[in-house]
């Protein structure tokens, strides 16, 4: 007998289904295995739809959890809603493209065209990635063209990495090849040179640490002269994607200078500029490890009062196992050849995915890697061929979110060091931030993000290994778990658990560790009882927003449209929730140079005046037109008493101290990349043997890179060249030296001896140059002589915690001739002069 279903139920209508549930159990064409929604799924979809006509509403769910799917479902109920067209933003084409596959296998109607007709009739969900929306010539329109293209709904998928995004595409580089380069540089050389002209010759001479800010005031005050640089350019492919985005409020967008050109960018992300995504009626942010939720009031204007109550399920439990290993922890005195050795062993029959920040750090890894790969597409298909069998141990460059590595394509996870701050506004803000509780929460969600690439479902199992000695430094920070995901936290509670049984035990070898790592790999009993168990309880917990994140919000959004003195105002708010309830003083100074800027426009002298005063908490900031006195620090103590209150105030025990003395060394390594953390590493170590520490040309824009002193009246003064590629010390170099020289004599008082030191791969000069009499070289041969004697120094003050003992302090500065007057001729050699 012939019977056509579709004659009674033609009645169906799926657009009248307003709950996502109820949709999700009525769509007809769902994929096999596709039967029923999670329990995590059903909970979060019932709460979102309780409140669904909140405009800004942040949906957390544990990767592996099918957010995705209720992203879907959000946007399709939205559809029937009438809340429509309906968008789903993928931080990149790549996970864009599965989010369609997924959407497919619900049955749903999608596009990937904004333009698809049936998108704007609300007949399809639109899929597509971040960038198509967030650019200067954005499909969508910008808020000055005529008819913007209409979005009811928009979800923000993976919303922690959007952050980052936002920031990239909101800003233009402009390369020494550039036809605007030499215009804008003639403009500002002279207010650059004002800041620091020694930073000027670094940036000119390639110094790829190198950075600096052309002061707010000379570029707010020629902004029309860089409207005319710029204006017949605007069409070019380094302006065309931008240009359209910073065009009407130049003034107000920050100008930074280093060795690659001139970055210009507004503060914060122009989303004003995006109608599609301003007036839609719901903006739905899902994420899995973001644990303050500040970055999208700042980045996406997204409302306080919403995004600081999120969407979230009742429990966090649902992740897969992992277990976090610190294996130079474990074993103190592996070295890292060994240990990339016997993580290579590992890869032999699992696959093995190590996380690198940089091309110089990926090549530590080139004896033992199968393949190292950095570009979106090179990137992409080694994941192919990790989900599809045995690789072996792929290196991942610069690249920390936004890959699925599931199952057995990754069962061992390496992070060797997190990604380093690529613009020049980045690094602005990574090294004013330093130390920061800032900075330390965004490291921190950085790792997270990391560790989240090894395991992507709840049935998943990986074991993440931590190098790099300044993450191992930060993950054994006691303040980080409560910065940490709730799931994570649990499970990196468990991970300090196997290390606090390990310690002490004559078979913690690298051996040991490897066996303990098979544990994991293959899925043993205890352990997977033991990972279960660390998360049973574990529920989402609600993080107060950054107190300053709406102020910071308000600055920008009213310089825009004019309005200065209400950003001035708003900007003063933000620096003042940021030194009274965050505690945070470095913080409030980076702030307050931002509120200097806007406060410029209105009232230049009172802006100076906030300049001024902010450099007294954070040094790190542009300096005032009038130029900064230099107040030289000296200890009031004895070396070995200043040392010891040092090492007392800063670490809790002896473990911590190795821990903190390794990171120390790490960025006092030779490398072109980051000589701004090797300045401070030198200034740090200062402190650490009981000299004061400052950085004078830092702080004032004269004098050296370093300077040491003692309370004895013996003073260092050292230039650091640690990112030097040429054979010899160049005479520009040798010169600057002789010049601090100068500015030490006619500064410094109550001087007993001054040392020019140069610190530098080479202890020759160019024939041409002329090295102060008594100059001393930390070269290559030095630099290991002295990194061997303050390992051997933190090594023995950390047992029995010594470190807290002025008289075991002293014993050993003393037998390592770490002491004032010994420091110079043990650790630096006397230079010499190319023969001709």
């Amino acid at each position: 007998m012939d019977f056509d279903f579709g004659e009674i139920s033609s009645g169906t209508d799926l657009s009248a289904i307003h709950e996502p549930a109820a949709l999700f159990d009525a769509l007809p064409s769902k994929q096999q295995g596709l039967g029923y929604l999670r329990q995590v799924q059903a909970i979060v979809l019932e709460r979102w739809s309780a409140r669904r006509d909140e405009t800004d509403l942040v949906v957390k769910m544990n990767t592996g959890t099918g957010k995705t799917i209720v992203g879907l479902l959000i946007l399709q109920v939205s559809l029937h809603d009438g809340a429509g067209p309906a968008l789903f933003l993928a931080p990149n084409p790549q996970l864009a493209e599965r989010a369609v596959v997924e959407a497919r296998r619900l049955g749903l109607t999608v596009v990937t065209d904004p333009a698809n007709g049936k998108f704007r009739s609300c007949d399809a969900i639109c899929i597509t990635s971040l960038r198509v929306m967030f650019n200067g010539k954005t499909r969508f329109g910008l808020s000055d063209s005529e008819s913007p293209m209409q979005v009811g709904s928009v979800v923000i998928d993976d919303a922690h990495s959007a952050i980052t995004r936002l920031e990239e595409y909101s800003r233009v580089m402009i390369p020494p090849t550039d036809a605007a380069y030499e215009p804008l540089m003639q403009l500002f050389e002279d207010d650059l040179n004002a800041q620091s002209a020694a930073t000027v010759m670094d940036i000119k001479a390639g110094e790829r640490g190198a950075v600096m800010r052309i002061p707010f005031w000379a570029w707010q005050d020629k902004a029309a002269e860089v409207l005319k640089v710029l204006h017949p350019l605007r069409t070019t492919p380094t302006l065309e994607w931008v240009w359209p985005l910073i065009k009407d409020h130049l003034a107000a967008c920050e100008a930074t200078l280093t060795s690659d050109g001139i970055q210009i960018s507004p503060p914060l992300p122009p989303t004003q500029k995006f109608p599609s995504f301003v007036d839609a009626k719901r903006r739905i942010y899902m994420t899995a490890t973001l644990a303050n939720d500040s970055a999208l009031v700042t980045h996406f204007a997204a409302d306080a009062s919403t995004v600081a109550r999120p969407v979230v399920p009742d429990s966090a439990a649902d992740l897969g196992d992992r277990l976090v290993l610190v294996p130079q922890e474990l074993v103190p005195d592996l070295s890292d050849y060994e240990l990339r050795t016997a993580i290579a062993s590992i890869a032999v029959t699992d696959n093995v995915v190590v996380l690198v920040p940089s091309w110089p750090r990926a090549r530590e890894w080139s004896e033992v890697a199968n393949e190292t790969v950095s570009t979106s597409g090179d990137i992409s298909a080694a994941v192919t061929r990790l989900q599809a069998g045995s690789v072996g141990l792929v290196v991942v460059v610069n690249q920390y979110d936004g890959i699925d590595l599931p199952d057995n394509a990754c069962r061992v996870l390496v992070i060797d060091g997190l990604p380093q701050a690529a613009s020049g506004s980045e690094r602005r803000e990574a090294t004013a931030l330093r130390e920061s509780n800032t900075i330390i929460t965004r490291q921190v969600q950085r790792f997270e993000q990391g560790m989240g690439r090894g395991v992507r479902s709840r049935e998943d199992r990986c074991a993440v290994l931590v190098m790099d000695r300044r993450l191992v430094e930060l993950i054994s920070r006691p303040d980080v778990p409560s910065r940490l995901s709730p799931g994570t936290r649990a499970q990196l509670g468990l991970s300090r658990k196997v290390a606090r049984s390990l310690e002490g035990r004559p078979d913690v070898t690298m051996a040991g560790v490897v066996d303990l790592i098979r544990k994991v790999v293959d899925g043993a009993e205890d352990f997977r009882a033991a990972a279960r168990n660390a998360l049973v309880s574990v529920t989402y917990e609600t993080v107060p927003l950054t107190p300053a994140a709406v102020h910071q919000r308000e600055a920008y959004d009213a310089a825009v449209r004019g309005d200065y003195e209400a950003a001035a105002n708003a900007a003063d708010a933000a620096v003042n929730a940021a030194r009274g309830v965050m505690k945070d003083d470095r913080l409030g100074g980076w702030l307050a140079e931002k509120a200097a800027a806007y406060r410029h426009a209105t009232d230049p002298a009172r802006a100076q005046a906030v300049l001024a005063g902010a450099t007294a908490y954070n040094s790190s900031i542009l300096r005032p037109m009038s130029g900064l006195a230099f107040k030289p620090s000296r200890p009031t103590r004895r070396q070995a008493e200043a040392a010891t209150q040092y090492l007392a105030d800063r670490y809790t025990d002896g473990a911590r101290l190795r821990v903190g003395v390794e990171a120390l060394i790490a960025d006092l390594a030779w490398d072109p990349g980051r000589t701004e953390e090797a300045e401070q590493a030198w200034t740090d170590l200062a402190n650490h043997v009981g000299f004061s520490g400052q950085r004078p040309e830092k702080q004032i824009g004269r004098g050296s890179d370093v300077l040491w002193s003692d309370s004895d009246g013996n003073h260092l003064v050292i230039e650091v060249k640690s990112g030097a590629e040429v054979p010899l010390i160049s005479k520009r170099d040798i010169n600057q030296l002789g010049g601090s020289l100068r500015w030490a004599e006619q500064t410094l008082t109550g001087v007993t001896r001054i040392v020019p030191v140069i610190v530098h791969p080479s202890r020759t000069v160019e024939r041409t140059g002329t090295p102060p009499a008594g100059t001393r070289c930390v070269d290559t041969e030095s630099h290991s002589k002295l990194m061997a004697s303050i390992r051997a120094y933190a090594t023995a003050l950390a047992t029995d915690g010594q470190f807290r003992d002025p008289r075991a302090v002293q014993k050993q500065l003393v037998h390592l001739h770490l002491n004032g007057p010994e420091f110079a001729t043990r650790y630096g050699a006397a230079v010499r002069v190319e023969s001709s």
